[in-house]
């Protein structure tokens, strides 16, 4: 699909992350620090939803559960400022692991090569859907 083809076409990212256990207090008020943030900063967010889903004695395990309007509005969540300074807090001891991130979306294969070399950093995938559509405007 090209750029254009992708115009108006929502994008679903699961982003899960794994947080020391005795940093759990410390993650969950900077999750509702950042959350506040992307609401006033990021108009092409439309979902921004914090779970806890699963813990081990090595791990708690969050999700974020994040719903962009289109392309645009997710490459403006990775080009925030905020966001930025959020991830780079969590890589210094709160994170025990690389965050992996789960994208639903219609892209072609060229244009999900780019997003892996732009998030180089977490383990990118592609949600292997089976039935479904994406609605366009």
């Amino acid at each position: 699909m090209s750029q254009s083809e992708n115009a108006g076409r929502i994008l679903v990212m699961e982003a899960f992350e794994h947080v020391h256990p005795d940093r759990c207090a410390d993650y969950e008020a900077a999750g509702v620090v950042i959350d506040d943030k992307v609401k006033d900063s990021e108009p092409g967010m439309l979902v921004h939803a914090l779970t806890r889903v699963k813990e081990t004695a090595d791990a708690v395990t969050y999700r974020w559960l994040e719903i962009f309007e289109d392309s645009d509005a997710f490459a403006a969540h990775f080009d925030n400022p905020a966001v930025q300074e959020h991830v780079a807090k969590l890589n210094e001891g709160t994170l025990v692991a690389p965050t992996e991130l789960v994208l639903y979306t219609a892209w072609s294969d060229d244009k999900k090569a780019q997003w892996r070399q732009k998030l180089s950093g977490a383990k990118l995938t592609f949600a292997p859907v089976l039935a479904g559509f994406y609605l366009t405007r």
